[in-house]
């Protein structure tokens, strides 16, 4: 109780000389007695490097009531020596004194060095981390470190700020917008920084934490963002936000996607956009509106790699109505854009597979159409490991079509001679007959 008192105590005095600042010392920053604050810094630093925090933390004291702007030293090795004292703390009422303190601490940190933004992340993940009940107040102070320090926010402490936000979420202390109006802000400053192993891992950890919180529902993101899309039609970063959260969270079949998406295109037209609106149109099997809003998202695409995927997609519609030709012209396009794009190899094998009735009048012409499908499949294995095991399992699939080895003989053809499949395929291969048994 006698040591409760006195941390209590010092905990009081803190606060008061806070309060009072440098008014208390005569307007120097080493206070009144400026050889006795450099003497504490000294002796409070030379402790702190050999980690000997007890003997630290009475000059400590000195320095952050009698001179708290002489160094920020007084903050960061602070911040170490208060740790200390909480995890050696005898009872729940002295940890509970020292972790005020150690908040008190950041306060004058920022009454005096500022780096506000910074010290609020540092306070709010440090309240959580000694106070797990305190989950209101460290929420807003971490979303106030949110919005001051916007793209400069530290990666950690958005991540906690989201965590945080869905723990509320579902205490039902704030509602689906909060979380979501949180998510989109968090988001907007992350993905403004320069890219690094640590961002992307919170991002990731955003994303996983938003998705499993149950406020990422369609229903609940039409109502929220359709009033604010039907105030702000011009807003083209609102029409951003609300595109891609919704593909996010894949609500792209709403008509809220399909009309943020084309006002986003009529104001500012984007490859981007215009896949968007490609998307909802081949969604709802208007083809032809998908076709156009491809094309035109082709226009203006400079990422070869993604006019790829552009040409990718008007190979997948071109597939579902059955024109062959222009499944072989625009996965031709796509490759020739990303060679590694193992999807348009296969989706290029099983149109040539497709037309194995149609190409050819002989069961050997006909089969010999099933040897370049399967080239496509052997592509796409040796050009994308991600798509390996699938180009293997049509490979064994196909393989049995294949010419056998009496119709091959009765053409002229024996296995390893070169043969073109004609018709619209075009294609050169070499011979392999399956053996009659």
């Amino acid at each position: 109780m006698k040591e409760f008192k006195k941390i209590f105590f010092v905990v009081v005095a803190l606060s008061y000389f806070s309060i009072s600042g440098i008014s208390q010392n005569n307007g120097s920053k080493y206070g009144a007695d400026s050889m006795q604050c450099l003497s504490n810094l000294s002796t409070m630093s030379e402790f702190v490097k050999i980690k000997v925090y007890e003997y630290a933390y009475s000059p400590w004291v000195y320095c952050f009531q009698n001179c708290p702007a002489a160094s920020k030293n007084i903050y960061i090795q602070g911040e170490d020596i208060i740790e200390y004292k909480i995890e050696k703390a005898e009872t729940d009422e002295i940890k509970e004194a020292y972790i005020d303190t150690l908040m008190l601490l950041y306060d004058q940190r920022i009454e005096y060095f500022g780096e506000e933004a910074k010290v609020l992340g540092k306070k709010g993940i440090k309240l959580l981390t000694f106070r797990r009940e305190a989950v209101e107040e460290a929420y807003d102070i971490l979303k106030k470190a949110t919005e001051i320090g916007k793209t400069d926010v530290d990666e950690a402490v958005a991540a906690t700020f989201i965590t945080t936000s869905a723990v509320l979420f579902r205490n039902g202390v704030v509602g689906a917008d909060v979380m979501i109006s949180n998510y989109v802000m968090a988001m907007e400053y992350l993905e403004g920084q320069r890219p690094s192993r640590k961002l992307t891992q919170a991002i990731e950890s955003i994303e996983k934490t938003f998705s499993e919180s149950g406020a990422a529902d369609c229903d609940a993101l039409i109502a929220i963002f359709t009033p604010k899309y039907e105030e702000n039609k011009q807003d083209v970063e609102l029409l951003t936000k609300i595109t891609e959260l919704l593909k996010q969270t894949d609500c792209q079949k709403s008509d809220l996607f399909a009309q943020a998406s084309e006002s986003l295109f009529e104001l500012e037209p984007s490859a981007k956009a215009g896949a968007n609106l490609a998307i909802v149109f081949a969604d709802r099997k208007d083809y032809e509106k998908a076709i156009e809003y491809y094309n035109k998202a082709i226009e203006i695409e400079t990422d070869n790699s993604q006019k790829a995927k552009y040409y990718y997609q008007l190979a997948a519609i071109a597939m579902e109505k059955r024109n062959l030709i222009e499944v072989k012209q625009n996965c031709k396009q796509a490759i020739s854009l990303d060679s590694g794009f193992g999807k348009a190899y296969i989706l290029l094998g099983n149109a040539y597979a497709a037309a194995s009735q149609d190409c050819g009048s002989t069961n050997f012409e006909k089969a010999a159409v099933f040897l370049v499908a399967a080239d496509q499949f052997a592509n796409a294995k040796s050009a994308d490991p991600t798509v390996a095991a699938e180009a293997g399992n049509l490979i064994e699939k196909y393989s049995q079509y294949f010419p056998n080895n009496e119709d091959a003989f009765f053409e002229g053809f024996t296995d390893g001679q070169s043969y073109t499949v004609k018709c619209w395929i075009n294609e050169s291969t070499t011979i392999r007959t399956r053996k009659n048994n």
